[in-house]
């Protein structure tokens, strides 16, 4: 499944089967994705068996009432989510996106709203035809345990604006983003005059292979392409030494029809600036993004909520003296100095778009 899940990341083609698998997996009768770039007007794909249904739903939907049902969503945190778990059974009822899937078939629903690095959002939602119930709780479960490779997933999404990228050069230059192709040694296989230019970040040593010029992150590159044929992705922040702005390296696998597009390249290398969400961030998602452990994960995401030190600590189940270890520990995996500079890291820039944004999503 993660396979998959990264082939589609750069073959959006293969995106309604691999929707239609995780259904299957959580019960659901068919998959959601929209992505919508800053500013931009959200485009969607689904897997075959709610593609009709959902294109009738962003026909007809009010684009209020479905920025309303999204927020639902945002203040619970990115994670996924069923609708049982965010409206109580008056407010489900009450709900006009829930009385609209209804009329065409379906009824309930589970999805995660994820806002990305680079400012663009994806949402994944997997549909249940109203006389099947509600999803069960492990599907739940096993959504989320794919959480991390959807979002780096997503990105590429709406970045390549679910359009099939055809040829290296055009596929490179629709990323916007600066990105490399990389061999599993770290040869350079291409790279996009955007990443060439971060020469206070990144630069290329003998043999054409790509380094980072911090010492100590440069040796997370090597380990974590060392284990790119065994583990699925890894995300490292770093500072960017022009104006100490923290950005993220993020390396995606070139997975199976993937390699297509890159038939020298095991992996994409894309660096994103950090313009994060007001939304609390889920453990799962720290724990992916930033490699954080489960318990460091915990605290942060509790700080990220507002709680003091003292509170984030009893929330966790520690004492105030090993929240500080975790703290430390946390500081140098973002690159964070200072409690406050951790949580504007983790909480900042509006991530939905406006009301007034068109309503009738293009489809693919």
């Amino acid at each position: 499944m993660t396979d998959r899940i990264y082939e589609a990341a750069f073959q959006p083609e293969c995106w309604p089967q691999t929707l239609n698998d995780l259904a299957t997996a959580s019960g659901s009768l068919g998959g959601v994705l929209q992505v919508v770039r800053r500013g931009g007007v959200p485009r969607w794909i689904a897997s075959p068996a709610v593609q009709t249904a959902f294109t009738a739903y962003a026909q007809a939907a009010d684009f209020t009432s479905t920025h309303e049902r999204a927020a639902h969503w945002v203040n619970r945190g990115q994670t996924f989510l069923r609708d049982i778990d965010v409206y109580d059974p008056a407010g489900l009822d009450a709900d006009p996106s829930r009385k609209m899937l209804i009329g065409l078939g379906l009824g309930y629903q589970i999805g995660a709203i994820l806002a990305l690095p680079t400012g663009d959002t994806a949402c994944f939602t997997f549909e249940r035809p109203l006389c099947d119930g509600p999803h069960s709780p492990g599907a739940r479960d096993i959504l989320n345990g794919h959480l991390s490779h959807l979002a780096r997933a997503g990105m590429m999404a709406a970045r390549l604006g679910l359009e099939v990228a055809r040829a290296r050069v055009e596929a490179m230059t629709q990323i916007g983003l600066p990105a490399a192709v990389l061999r599993a040694d770290g040869q350079i296989v291409a790279m996009n005059d955007t990443l060439r230019a971060m020469d206070d970040l990144i630069l290329a040593v003998p043999q054409g292979k790509l380094a980072l010029v911090a010492p100590r992150q440069n040796q997370r590159l090597s380990e974590a392409l060392a284990r790119v044929q065994t583990e699925a992705a890894a995300s490292i922040p770093l500072r960017n030494g022009s104006d100490l702005r923290p950005v993220v390296v993020h390396l995606l696998p070139l997975r199976r029809t993937a390699r297509a597009l890159f038939p020298d390249g095991e992996v994409m290398l894309v660096v994103t600036p950090l313009a994060v969400s007001r939304m609390v961030p889920s453990v799962e998602a720290l724990c992916g993004l930033f490699d954080l452990s489960p318990s460091e994960a915990r605290l942060a995401a509790a700080l990220s909520a507002g709680r003091t030190l003292a509170e984030a600590a009893a929330e966790v189940g520690i004492t105030v003296k090993t929240a500080r270890t975790y703290l430390e520990r946390v500081f140098q995996k973002t690159v964070t100095h200072q409690q406050s500079e951790l949580v504007a890291l983790l909480k900042s820039a509006p991530w939905l778009p406006s009301p007034d944004t068109p309503a009738n999503a293009p489809g693919i």
